[in-house]
């Protein structure tokens, strides 16, 4: 009989894995082991009744602090959702970047169509 069991395990998984999207998948794990640890956490203490819980979720939503001084002396600004922009992390080359602006505005003449 375990083998049976184990044979409907992993057709359940394997039926999940192909037809259930992965957001709802993720979503449904989350609770799942949100609640197992809730009453794994519960077992033995009878004192607080229920399991603890952290912060809503509200509260987490909190925007992020502006970004200090920049080198050139601006400050940038925040977004709706809180999120500063950052710099770039590489540099091209003058000549570089003029190859790569000509190649852009003119793609047929390097061959590529």
């Amino acid at each position: 009989m375990k083998w049976l069991f184990a044979l409907l395990v992993v057709g359940g998984v394997a039926f999940a894995a192909r037809f259930v999207p992965p957001r709802t998948a993720a979503r449904v794990a989350a609770r799942g082991l949100r609640a197992g640890w809730d009453w794994v956490s519960s077992i033995g203490d009878e004192t607080h009744g229920t399991a603890v819980r952290g912060p809503p979720r509200h509260l987490s939503r909190k925007a992020q602090a502006a970004a200090p001084q920049t080198d050139a002396g601006q400050r940038r600004t925040a977004s709706r959702e809180g999120i500063v922009p950052q710099p770039p992390k590489e540099t091209l080359h003058p000549d570089d970047r003029a190859a790569l602006d000509s190649l852009l505005a003119e793609p047929s003449r390097a061959g590529y169509r």
